[in-house]
């Protein structure tokens, strides 16, 4: 068999409404995948999984932000997958709509649907039979943020949590449904104690712009050396 065959699919790739990286993980010898942060164009999304002969089982949520859910209702509609955030946002998830009115973009014509389950601090995911994500609460810029740490990938997907040579927001001035939802010593101490804690070679697709590394950050990044 293979190289190709039996190492994991990984793509990232932006996504409306505002340019957050979504991630599909698959395993090549079952066909399953996962997405992390269906943000929008689920069209997108479909066509890429049925490109590469996947079967989408789990939508995997960072935080209740529109930019990071909104085409997870779509994909639950078209493949049946379940959808998994922690419950800590749920409050936010089930308020997206007022988020669009804050940002000014069209909102769903119908809620969002209601989480399949919700994930702990040290959930493993067997999600394939050669493949796990932990998921790591890391509250901050959300009450709910979740980073997931696929170890059999080398790979975390932090959502919004942490960025190449930043971190994540936690100021929302001027956007009444997100005002009060972010804590900026929670953000860095969740970046501090659990993500610098992951191995130094973890590649970090992060919510939105470049990626980076585990290592990249504990050495560069300024806001939590």
């Amino acid at each position: 068999m293979s190289a190709a065959a039996t190492s994991p699919f990984v793509e990232s790739f932006e996504v409306p409404p505002l340019g957050c990286n979504c991630t599909i993980i698959g395993d090549r010898s079952t066909n399953d995948c996962i997405v992390v942060d269906p943000g929008g164009d689920s069209e997108k999304i479909l066509a890429k999984i049925k490109s590469n002969g996947l079967t989408l089982r789990r939508v995997l949520i960072t935080h209740g932000h529109l930019d990071h859910v909104a085409a997870g209702q779509a994909l639950k509609e078209k493949t049946g997958c379940d959808i998994l955030m922690h419950q800590d946002d749920l409050g936010l998830y089930e308020r997206v709509a007022d988020q669009c009115c804050d940002f000014r973009i069209t909102p769903p014509k119908t809620p969002l649907p209601k989480p399949d389950a919700f994930v702990e601090d040290g959930t493993v995911i067997q999600w394939s039979p050669s493949y796990t994500v932990e998921c790591i609460h890391c509250p901050g810029h959300t009450p709910g943020s979740t980073s997931y740490y696929f170890p059999e990938c080398n790979l975390v997907c932090p959502g919004d949590t942490l960025f190449k040579g930043s971190v994540g927001r936690t100021s929302w001035y001027g956007i009444p449904s997100l005002q009060g939802t972010s804590d900026a010593q929670q953000l860095v101490g969740s970046i501090k104690y659990k993500l610098m804690s992951l191995p130094s070679e973890t590649k970090v697709v992060s919510g939105h712009g470049e990626h980076t590394t585990i290592k990249d950050e504990q050495q560069y990044n300024p806001y939590i050396r």
